[in-house]
């Protein structure tokens, strides 16, 4: 009996190949998977074993935000101001009672002299003195210029800037009543005469603030607050976990375990980015009810424009942490990187007012362009067809620091 010969279709083997190449892709993503996940476990074991820091991750944020939420403000009222009326007229009860029903201006002291001014000024009981001449109403009935005296306390420049501008507006809107009396006045006169009725030209102020028409300064605040919370968080609390295993002595035993830095990286980063993930969306809503704060864009936006900042925000935490050697060095250089952060990402001064040396590096600092797409987004409603040039440079950033903090870590362990 005779055997035909075996046949190899090249098709087949080709087939084949590439199923044993799909075969083993997918087992070694598994298993990455696998390692990953374990990684996972055990930090988040870690986290909640301290029950003291697990209760501080919770409670921590939602203090800072009832704190700073309620603390940053730029609002003046009820300024403290002490009045020195010379003239004891009716024009100077006027301005008095003018600055009195602005709401801005609350009277604690009526001085009889200018000198017993200063020791309100000196002891800070008083932001703001007024003071009126005596020849007040003479000059005012004369049409001559009659002069206020407005005292502020220039420590404080930003509320000395507001007081200023609220005093001037009063005493501007009390002239302004004196001038429409007049050309009443001139106009019924000439109506009764031969000659032809003066017609004097009336303004009326018709400006508004567009996105915040109260131009109330918690709308500007309060998400920059949302920003910084989370920023703190994921910085100070990703930068504490690769040097947490250098000062227990297992990080030499992570080493030589069969995975790689990057999932390492991911391992220790995952739990903490988790954490974040439940803070951004417990602080945001309670910010919006307890500040009564509008959100007038697109909520998925928002969230993954999040996801994207927490990435690199986390990045920059396990950069310190790489670079660090214990845990003190860590939380210390944490703080070295977020007050710059802050100081130099518009959340509380403008960077065009800034030198412009300083302007240059402030497109250093992801908080800024992320600053700029939250109160986009809660104050304007725009969207990524807007805010899209902000979100490049934090993705650029993100890459940066994930990939530094591998290079980093490689670096120490050897």
């Amino acid at each position: 009996m005779t055997t035909s010969p075996i046949k190899t279709d090249s098709t087949t083997l080709i087939s084949n190949g590439k199923t044993v190449s799909m075969k083993l892709l997918t087992n070694g993503f598994h298993q990455k998977k696998q390692r990953i996940k374990r990684l996972v476990i055990k930090e988040f074991i870690q986290i909640a074993r301290n029950r003291q820091n697990f209760a501080l991750l919770l409670i921590a944020p939602l203090l800072q935000l009832i704190i700073f939420g309620s603390a940053s403000r730029l609002d003046v009222k009820d300024v403290r101001t002490v009045v020195v009326d010379l003239d004891q007229s009716a024009s100077s009860r006027q301005v008095i009672e003018s600055f009195k029903k602005s709401g801005y201006f609350r009277i604690i002291g009526t001085p009889e002299k200018y000198e017993d001014v200063d020791p309100y000024m000196l002891e800070t009981r008083a932001v703001m003195a007024l003071l009126i001449p005596p020849d007040f109403e003479r000059r005012v009935r004369a049409g001559s210029t009659a002069e206020i005296g407005v005292l502020i306390d220039g420590v404080d420049t930003i509320t000395a800037g507001t007081v200023s501008g609220y005093a001037q507006a009063i005493i501007n809107g009390f002239s302004n009543e004196i001038l429409v009396s007049r050309i009443n006045t001139m106009q019924g006169l000439l109506f009764d005469s031969t000659s032809p009725r003066l017609i004097t030209p009336q303004f009326k102020d018709a400006s508004r603030a567009w996105f915040n028409p109260n131009l109330n300064s918690k709308e500007f605040f309060v998400p920059g607050v949302v920003v910084l919370i989370i920023l703190a968080m994921s910085t100070v609390l990703t930068s504490a976990v690769i040097v947490r295993e250098k000062e227990i002595g297992t990080i030499e035993q992570l080493m030589v375990a069969p995975i790689s830095r990057l999932e390492l990286i991911l391992g220790k980063t995952i739990p903490c980015f988790l954490i974040e993930i439940v803070t951004l969306l417990v602080i945001t809503p309670l910010a919006l009810v307890m500040y009564d704060v509008p959100f007038r864009g697109s909520l998925i936006f928002f969230f993954a424009a999040s996801m994207l900042f927490l990435t690199t925000a986390s990045g920059i935490g396990m950069t310190i942490s790489a670079f660090c050697s214990t845990q003190q060095q860590a939380i210390l250089t944490s703080f070295m990187f977020l007050q710059p952060s802050v100081l130099l990402s518009g959340y509380a001064f403008p960077i065009e007012n800034m030198p412009w040396m300083i302007q240059y590096v402030t497109y250093l600092n992801p908080l800024r362009y992320f600053i700029t797409i939250v109160r986009g987004v809660f104050l304007k409603g725009v969207g990524p067809e807007v805010l899209w040039p902000q979100l490049i440079p934090i993705l650029i950033m993100a890459f940066f620091y994930i990939g530094l903090a591998a290079a980093l870590l490689k670096r120490r362990i050897d």
